[in-house]
């Protein structure tokens, strides 16, 4: 229980940021009284610039979009009493990390953070893998193995690439 509680914090923290830094949500990048079709539409027309790449201000968007669609898979997380109900909870946060990864992958970044942002999404993509053996370890029981998640590799890479995002002024985070 100490464990879930020391990590809820610290991994909704990590997670909103890999959602952040995973932008495929483009509907808060275009007026909120518009349809979805239309904000799609709106958004692929007005967000790209001639290459293709995402505009600053869409691309920032989209990544911040991404990190709130993460969040209910997190609070499931950060409300875990048991090593059960813990490894149910990864299970989600897993599925919303691939899932985050997948949404990385269809979109074309502004040159300048082009590198870092498929640092991030490779980053994510380990991070889920990583998770299946701390799930592994939680559905046998192990409360204690939730504590290791903050230190997975997967999880520091997101961290580094998500700043280095952040540093080259594209304000990905909250």
């Amino acid at each position: 229980m100490a464990g879930a509680k020391k990590l809820a914090p610290v991994a909704l923290a990590a997670l909103v940021l890999v959602l952040l830094a995973s932008g495929c949500g483009g509907k808060k990048a275009v007026s909120t009284t518009t349809t979805t079709a239309a904000t799609t539409t709106a958004a692929t027309t007005t967000a790209a610039t001639t290459s293709g790449a995402l505009t600053k201000s869409a691309y920032v968007a989209q990544m911040k979009a991404l990190g709130e669609s993460l969040s209910s898979a997190l609070t499931t997380l950060s409300s875990a009493t048991s090593a059960k109900t813990a490894a149910a909870a990864l299970v989600k946060v897993q599925a919303s990390l691939r899932a985050a990864a997948d949404k990385l992958q269809a979109i074309t970044p502004p040159a300048p953070v082009a590198a870092l942002h498929a640092q991030l999404e490779k980053a994510v993509r380990d991070f889920a893998d990583e998770l299946t053996a701390v799930i592994a370890k939680l559905k046998a029981g192990d409360m204690s193995a939730l504590t290791s998640v903050t230190s997975l590799k997967g999880l520091l890479e997101i961290q580094a690439a998500s700043t280095e995002i952040s540093n080259k002024g594209y304000k990905i985070g909250g």
